[in-house]
């Protein structure tokens, strides 16, 4: 991945890094960074109205319609960037056109996918989670800044990466009889967590969730559960679940 600014046009670029053509874009989602500058404005420009005489008040509504025009400037510049979604890869440009930073999917080590949610007063909110791990050590937080259509561009980045992956880690269990996603091990007997183990012929049901992963036996509580976002590329490890025990590489998952 590269973090410099390329100046060329990205098809350009995208095309030299043989990304393929584009398949969707995504732009920030910024209507609450918009809601904000509003609201700041608005009060600076009722404080200024109110001061009269009061210099001190005045001069908040200054330094408040100031914050504001910075705010205004911030979101402007973030409103003009844009995530492209390649065949091969993902770059991001800013609002010159210019590439800010790329990937392809083979520079991917792992991806973690998991749902973070937010308790309200009287309600909660689900937000999707989405951070690619590079080999280069260098990871890329899809939540941050929070992009329009999230889950279709998770959905795609999540199967992009998996078809990348997946033969590393068929490899991996040929080879050793085992693969490891995190705190998780698939062996030719089961599943281990650590101390904890399930045989395949004990395992009842798989349930991923939106934040833990659940594997069920006749027993009324899982035998065993860990969090999504402590497990490396769960669309690879439940595809390799369905297909134990590995003795070639089997079809890329959907």
């Amino acid at each position: 991945m590269s973090s410099n600014v390329d100046r060329r046009p990205f098809q350009e670029v995208a095309a030299e890094t043989g990304l393929g053509e584009v398949v969707g874009r995504y732009r920030p989602a910024v209507g609450a960074d918009v809601a904000i500058v509003v609201v700041v404005a608005f009060l600076g420009i009722m404080l200024i109205a109110a001061g009269g005489d009061a210099g001190a008040v005045v001069g908040a509504g200054v330094v408040v319609l100031a914050l504001g025009a910075l705010a205004a400037w911030v979101t402007w510049r973030k409103a003009g960037r844009w995530r492209y979604l390649y065949p091969g890869g993902s770059l991001t440009t800013d609002r010159t056109g210019a590439v800010t930073s790329l990937f392809t999917w083979h520079d991917v080590a792992h991806l973690r996918i998991w749902v973070r949610v937010v308790n309200l007063v009287s309600a909660y909110a689900e937000v999707p989670q989405c951070r690619v791990e590079l080999r280069s050590g260098e990871v890329v937080d899809l939540a941050k800044p929070r992009y329009q259509d999230t889950p279709a561009l998770i959905a795609y980045v999540e199967k992009s990466v998996a078809a990348a992956i997946l033969p590393v880690k068929v490899d991996e269990a040929v080879r050793t009889g085992a693969a490891t996603f995190g705190p998780l091990t698939l062996t030719g007997d089961g599943v281990r967590r650590g101390e904890q183990f399930v045989a395949w012929s004990a395992v009842t049901n798989v349930e991923a969730g939106k934040t833990h992963l659940k594997l069920w036996t006749d027993a009324r509580r899982p035998a065993l559960a860990e969090r999504l976002r402590n497990i490396p590329d769960v669309a690879v490890l439940l595809h390799l679940m369905q297909h134990w025990p590995v003795a070639e590489e089997p079809d890329v998952p959907a």
